[in-house]
């Protein structure tokens, strides 16, 4: 049995190497086809509406609309939830919500605490680079676009970001540690790939590899606060505010959220000699928040050895 016992959580299932195999292709796979099967009655319905109004750029407009990319964002991600969801109760054959803690009850409270401490970091962030650097921002507060871009982003990214929360720091974490005792492998592996996948979000070489390097500190972030709470909750609520707050609050204007009505937009170009630093430092902040007396929870991950049944004990006073 490995030390923290989150990972442990993956040997309540069936845990055949296939089964991780048959699971990832039914979910990204399934929700590929499934996306398509959905795509082509509205990609219909809209070039219908484009002969009515005589508008052969009406395709054009809709499909390139940011918040129309958000919305469909939303339908794929929910499509990757729901057959993710069938991949761990049918191949697997265990609980979902083994994917988030030992306890097999949701803290609702950490989520919502993951969520306020990094919003309200980011937060603080932007108000110092609005001071230094107030011409690197533009308003682009729109109310009338804004509504629906808040109603969206309510909708989508909640999903978006517990998804992949779920499936990287619970599905692959877990999975990689039936293989080691050392959490830090998992840890490392599982932020790597969640790194590398966001490269694409980059409109540019420059700017993708700015967002592979944030990403993978988001990344081990996550990983640490959620091996040494034991649990996924507050990392999630992280992960949720983070992709709120790019969207709503603060967006880029080559960034991968594109050009989203946020209430600011960043015009900077992507520096990781600056960028890198200052995300590292907000972590390092939302860690010692997180972790405040609480230390030797992050300690744990890097140990070689741990008595399991400590953590056992700290498991039944949460």
């Amino acid at each position: 049995m490995s030390r923290i016992t989150f990972l442990d959580n993956a040997q309540g299932g069936k845990n055949n190497w296939w089964r991780y195999l048959l699971t990832i292709i039914l979910t990204f796979g399934g929700s590929t086809l499934l996306g398509i099967a959905v795509l082509i009655p509205i990609s219909i319905i809209v070039a219908f509406i484009a002969v009515l109004i005589n508008d052969p750029n009406y395709v054009h407009t809709i499909f390139s609309n940011p918040l129309f990319e958000l919305l469909m964002n939303g339908v794929s991600y929910t499509l990757f939830f729901l057959l993710f969801y069938i991949g761990i109760h049918f191949i697997h054959k265990r609980k979902f919500i083994s994917l988030i803690n030992t306890v097999y009850k949701v803290d609702w409270r950490r989520i919502l605490k993951g969520a306020a401490v990094w919003f309200i970091i980011l937060g603080i962030g932007t108000l110092i680079s609005l001071i230094i650097e107030p011409n690197s921002f533009k308003v682009t507060f729109n109310p009338n676009t804004f509504i629906i871009l808040l109603i969206l982003s309510l909708m989508v990214f909640p999903i978006q970001a517990s998804f992949e929360e779920l499936f990287f720091r619970g599905y692959l974490m877990q999975g990689i540690g039936l293989l080691t005792k050392k959490p830090v492998v998992p840890l490392l592996i599982t932020s790597i790939i969640f790194a590398i996948i966001h490269y694409w979000n980059g409109t540019n070489t420059l700017m993708s590899a700015d967002i592979v390097i944030q990403v993978f500190i988001i990344g081990i972030t996550l990983g640490i606060i959620t091996l040494g709470e034991n649990r996924l909750e507050t990392a999630m609520g992280v992960h949720i505010a983070n992709n709120l707050f790019v969207s709503v609050a603060v967006n880029t204007s080559n960034g991968g959220f594109g050009n989203v009505p946020s209430i600011l937009t960043s015009t900077s170009a992507p520096n990781p000699v600056i960028d890198v630093p200052v995300l590292a430092l907000s972590a390092l902040v939302l860690i010692i928040i997180v972790f405040w007396n609480k230390k030797d929870d992050v300690y744990n991950i890097f140990r070689d050895k741990i008595d399991v049944d400590m953590d056992r004990v700290e498991i039944n006073e949460i």
